[in-house]
């Protein structure tokens, strides 16, 4: 009874981790190399485009420097919103759209190695098909990606999905 009780719970627990990943992985943030968009509504004078260089700190119309790495384009937005209510603008409405990505690498036992433009829901598969394809000597199973500011490292499969900034490294074999 408590082994199937200890499954249970840990089945749960599995399932809510997958909603949570899934659901947190389609909301991108802004990182160095990506390009963004400000826009306020009606107010021309206060647009912005621009690519996030390496401080990650842009310099907003009215507002100043502000720091938009590490956040997503509608945690910005907010942010930027409330910005321009204190003392700027009466009712301000602020849409923030990353219009780019910065690209992914593909590295290892591949023919083409290099630097890809990242595209939505691409996978590992297409992103070695970019690479067009892997080598003879190339592993078929130890795939892995390194993301993210701590570079973790994960092994992958061919339907795993790529994000934008990751390394995904193919392993040569010895057989």
């Amino acid at each position: 009874m408590a082994l199937r009780i200890l499954k249970l719970t840990m089945g749960l627990l599995l399932l809510f981790t997958c909603f949570f990943a899934y659901s947190n992985e389609n909301q991108f943030v802004i990182r160095v190399g990506d390009t963004i968009s400000i826009t306020v509504y009606n107010e021309l004078d206060l647009t912005t485009k621009a690519k996030i260089g390496h401080t990650g700190i842009l310099k907003i119309p009215l507002i100043g420097n502000v720091q938009v790495v590490n956040k997503t384009a509608q945690e910005l937005s907010s942010e930027l919103e409330t910005a321009y209510f204190d003392g700027y603008l009466v009712d301000p409405s602020v849409s923030v759209v990353i219009e780019s990505y910065r690209p992914f690498y593909v590295r290892g036992a591949v023919y083409s190695p290099g630097v890809y433009q990242f595209d939505f829901d691409m996978n590992v598969e297409q992103a070695l098909a970019l690479a067009k394809g892997l080598k003879d000597r190339a592993s078929k199973r130890e795939w892995y990606i390194i993301r993210g500011v701590e570079k973790s490292r994960v092994k992958v499969t061919k339907e795993s999905r790529i994000f934008p900034g990751d390394i995904l490294e193919i392993e040569e074999s010895l057989f």
